[in-house]
Formats: C-alpha cells, sequence, structure tokens
C-alpha cells in the first residue's frame, strides 16, 4: 500500500471514530497533552505527513484571540494558517523534512531537543519575524505577518502557547484510542 494510501486510510479511520476538529474557532486544537477519550486528527496527518519528524507542533494553551484558519497536511508538508481579529493571516507553521533557513541567526532555543534560528524582520509597526526549529527528521518554520502597535507581544503570546509533541507519545495516543487497531506508523511489508 503506498505512503499516501496508508495516509488517508488512516485518516479516515480517525475521523470515523470521531476525532475532534475546530477550524474557524477560537485555538481549542492540535493538543500538546492528549485526551483520553479524543484524537485530534490534525496531530495524526501531521505525523504522517512528514514520517521523520520526532514531533510535530501543538498548542499548549488556549488562545480566544487567535484562529485556525486552514490546515492542510500532503505527503511531505504540513501548513497550518493562524489569524486574529486584526491580522487575517497572522501566522504560517510549515512542517517539512528540510528548510533552507540561509542568512538566519541561530538564537537560543526555547524548545528542548531543537535548534533554532530567527530572523528579524520589522518595518514601522508590522512584525514579519521568521523562525525555525530544528529537530530531528524535521524542519519547523514560522513565519510570522503581524500589524499595530501590540504585534510583538501577540507574536510573543502565541509562541508562548506553541510547542512540540512527540512522535511517540502521538502514535500511543493513536493506538490506546483505536484499542490497538490502528497504528500511526503502520510497518511496510518487507
Amino acid at each position: 500500500m503506498s505512503r499516501v494510501a496508508v495516509l488517508v486510510a488512516v485518516a479516515a479511520a480517525v475521523l470515523a471514530a470521531g476525532c475532534s476538529s475546530s477550524i474557524g474557532s477560537p485555538v481549542r486544537i492540535l493538543p500538546c497533552t492528549p485526551s483520553d477519550d479524543r484524537l485530534d486528527k490534525g496531530m495524526v496527518l501531521m505525523a504522517q505527513s512528514v514520517p521523520t519528524a520526532s514531533a510535530v507542533p501543538c498548542m499548549r494553551a488556549e488562545l480566544d484571540d487567535w484562529f485556525l484558519d486552514d490546515l492542510d497536511s500532503w505527503d511531505g508538508r504540513t501548513r497550518i494558517e493562524f489569524s486574529r481579529l486584526i491580522d487575517q493571516v497572522a501566522l504560517t507553521i510549515e512542517l517539512t523534512r528540510t528548510c533552507d533557513f540561509t542568512g538566519v541567526s541561530e538564537t537560543t532555543t526555547d524548545e528542548p531537543g531543537t535548534r533554532r534560528f530567527d530572523e528579524r524582520i520589522r518595518t514601522g509597526s508590522s512584525y514579519r519575524d521568521r523562525r525555525f526549529y530544528l529537530l530531528q527528521g524535521a524542519c519547523v518554520a514560522y513565519q510570522f505577518q503581524l500589524t499595530g502597535s501590540g504585534a510583538e507581544e501577540a507574536a510573543e503570546d502565541i509562541s508562548g502557547a506553541l510547542s512540540f509533541v512527540r512522535r511517540d507519545q502521538l502514535a500511543e495516543q493513536v493506538r490506546r484510542y483505536s484499542g490497538g487497531r490502528l497504528q500511526l506508523d503502520p510497518r511496510r511489508p518487507q
């Protein structure tokens, strides 16, 4: 079975099992702490889109003024878009196998097990910084596009709410939630 077919099969099974989804509502999705009775389909799709990723982005706190506008996962990439009431696309996050962060400075990381690179792009009242987290088997890129006098504080708020959930934790949640019928990373036939 091809990788895409496995991705579709697991996603369909997870959707049929009744996962949570909140596109367009305040961010209450992509949980860093798994629930015993819910499985977030976005987390599963992200992990399967980049099977080498040792972790995937997650939310560790709810932010009432941030909204998830889009989450698209396909073979090799996941793209997540967040907005705020005053910023149409305020933050784009991409999970890929690798990133091109040429000319970006390495800085102290705020996420254990990662290396962080930042590019400051501030003009007037706009905050358009780029941030890259390198983790084992993947890269997560943040592109901020915030405006207004509180732009930097808004970036700090969402940055503090974002984190990563380890692949092995998510795999255990999928196994437990499905009663052992599904696996995040099905074994390939030899």
